[in-house]
């Protein structure tokens, strides 16, 4: 269930004015947890006949709603603490510029009692790419062409893709290239915490061929370090787990999906802009869909996928731990000493 911490006030205004808000209204009413700046005194005070909390109850269960007004209380003493919960969003008593503030600070969705937004998590995006076509315009060209749209905050990622770093031209490795220009056009600009990155491939993917060796697997997580962190002003942590990865190529932010059918390696390392071969991308946001009949929320998918993936994560640090790192069993980057992952998607899960 996606985690909603919203001002009591603002909770009314949601579900008691639904066509104000229709997106988030379904949000609120079938896939989330909303936690309340309440005390449970004051909740089971005001959760009798008549009021939007005992109708809300009455509609859509008792689990939904939860008075956590601890967790409000450290909101005021530190906004930091947000970045705790990294797929959830916020409802605060502040104005928009102070929500827009908090948005690009922290990379978490924020928003304030003067202004909602209500189609942040709402929205898919899709291209066909067929092989030998050019993505380019004035200002630029390659991933930043393509991913030319309006993108929700965020402060971490996890790219899952088998084959990413599989093929070379020229000499240059196709992936690296392509990772530098991709995360190029998905960070944000600005953020005042470390954002978290995490890959996983497979340093063994080809049958018939010999498993990359530990020095160069060393060289390649050094060299995307040191292209990635000038990619922004803010500190960014990255880890590289090199191990074999489930089959569906995926990018998951805080709040988007984003899939390409023959993963990631896009364009040629030759000037950065040509489909090597045909492909599509997708990015969709977390509640593009949100009715029962539509199947699963991408929000479901993601969660699925990182559940799959911590357990991919947690097994390589425990074999490193008993054995130490051997070819399918490779964490290098800023884990923790423990090789355990620090990115906050993974963690939250």
């Amino acid at each position: 269930m996606f985690t909603i911490y919203a001002e009591k006030d603002i909770f009314e205004t949601i579900v008691v004015f639904n066509d104000t808000t229709p997106h988030w209204y379904k949000i609120f009413c079938n896939h989330s947890v909303i936690c309340l700046n309440m005390t449970k005194e004051e909740f089971d005070a005001d959760a009798i006949p008549g009021t939007p909390i005992f109708e809300f109850i009455k509609s859509y269960g008792i689990n939904k709603l939860k008075p956590l007004k601890e967790f409000f209380d450290t909101i005021s003493e530190d906004k930091k603490v947000m970045v705790e919960k990294p797929r959830s969003a916020f409802f605060l008593n502040c104005s928009t510029n102070e929500a827009n503030e908090l948005q690009n600070a922290f990379g978490v969705i924020v928003m304030g009692n003067e202004q909602i937004e209500d189609n942040i998590l709402k929205g898919s995006f899709f291209r066909d790419l067929p092989k030998n076509s050019v993505f380019e315009n004035l200002t630029s060209n390659g991933w930043q062409t393509l991913v030319n749209i309006s993108l929700p905050p965020s402060n971490a990622m996890v790219i899952s893709d088998d084959y990413l770093f599989n093929n070379e031209e020229n000499g240059q490795n196709v992936g690296k290239s392509n990772v530098i220009q991709m995360l190029n056009a998905f960070l944000p600009t600005q953020l005042s915490i470390p954002y978290h990155i995490t890959i996983l491939s497979n340093d063994n993917p080809e049958v018939g061929k010999p498993p990359k060796t530990k020095k160069w697997c060393e060289r390649l997580a050094s060299e995307l370090k040191l292209a990635i962190v000038a990619l922004r002003p803010y500190p960014i942590v990255f880890e590289i787990v090199f191990t074999p990865t489930p089959h569906i190529r995926k990018l998951i932010l805080n709040y988007i999906n984003v899939t390409c059918d023959k993963g990631f390696a896009v364009f040629k390392v030759t000037d950065g802009k040509t489909v090597r071969d045909d492909n599509d991308f997708r990015c969709d946001r977390v509640f593009t869909r949100v009715e029962n009949h539509e199947g699963d929320t991408d929000f479901k998918t993601a969660e699925s996928h990182l559940i799959k993936i911590k357990q991919k994560c947690q097994k390589v640090s425990q074999f490193i731990s008993n054995s130490g790192p051997n070819v399918n069993y490779r964490i290098l980057g800023d884990c923790n000493p423990d090789n355990s992952i620090k990115n906050r998607l993974i963690n939250d899960v």
